[in-house]
């Protein structure tokens, strides 16, 4: 009795490596696929518009000031939403004034300033006021004066700021643990109620957060990363194309040893058939 013919099946051992080839291939592949075509659907907008629209009422020439004070531990969840707010910013005109009063704030505001001005973005239209001390007493002192922390001197564009915060055109808060939105609400939009505000924080913060920006306290907030995903624009909440891929072959990979496991045999053995 001769045996039947065999079934050609793929080694078990190959599947492993077949998924990590295509790992590799589509990491490779990925920066010619336009992210927008596995964005993930937001289909709630309105956080993300709010912030635009508070942007859009802007003056001419406006002064930002943007109050840098995350965690460095959650500053990476917002990260790319604070980047994208600073250019949509820039792309209005505005002049922006970076200030901290934390000392983690500090150390991202430096590097944030240094993206920008590597970005090109010239002295007149971006300061640096570097660390103020104090906490929230540093904060309400800002109030009417704010003052020169870059070489003792500020481009002309920023004169405004001898008259402290109150003598800006909108407040950016990019809130932490230390320093965050409840601070601006409450020691600085009650000392100047005409000044908007609106914020970045990270998830954690928005239970906390919220309640101000139904109060009307605060003109925009996004705090949360699917928020965070449609304001940034096209592809901001895309999966990465190598995980995707990955994920479809590590599926076929489990697929198959599941019914190799249900036949009784070896996923990487052929299978003979039954013989006639």
């Amino acid at each position: 009795m001769t045996d039947g013919p065999r079934r050609r099946q793929l080694p078990g051992w190959l599947w492993p490596l077949l998924l990590l080839g295509t790992l590799a291939l589509s990491m490779l592949l990925e920066p010619a696929v336009p992210g927008g075509l596995l964005e993930v659907a937001n289909p709630d907008a309105s956080a993300a518009e709010r912030v635009s629209d508070a942007f859009d009422g802007l003056p001419d020439d406006p002064l930002v000031l943007v109050a840098m004070d995350p965690d460095l531990g959650t500053y990476p969840e917002i990260r790319d939403t604070v980047r994208a707010a600073l250019d949509q910013l820039r792309t209005r005109g505005a002049l922006l004034a970076l200030v901290s009063y934390t000392m983690e704030g500090r150390a991202v505001a430096a590097a944030e300033v240094e993206r920008l001005r590597a970005a090109g973005a010239s002295a007149d239209r971006v300061a640096d006021l570097g660390f103020v001390a104090g906490a929230e007493a540093g904060l309400v002192l800002s109030v009417t004066d704010l003052g020169a922390r870059e070489g003792g001197d500020l481009a002309s564009g920023f004169s405004l700021l001898g008259g402290g915060i109150a003598a800006t055109d909108m407040v950016l808060v990019v809130g932490g643990v230390d320093i965050g939105p409840r601070t601006w609400v409450e020691q600085v939009a009650t000392r100047v109620p005409e000044l908007p505000l609106v914020a970045i924080v990270p998830t954690f913060m928005q239970p906390e957060v919220a309640p101000y920006l139904r109060s009307g306290q605060l003109q925009g907030l996004i705090a949360t990363v699917r928020d965070a995903a449609a304001f940034s624009g096209p592809g901001a909440g895309a999966p990465p194309l190598g995980l995707l891929a990955g994920m479809l072959v590590a599926l076929a990979f489990v697929v198959r040893a599941l019914a190799a496991f249900r036949q009784g045999g070896d996923a990487g053995s052929d299978l003979p058939e039954e013989p006639a």
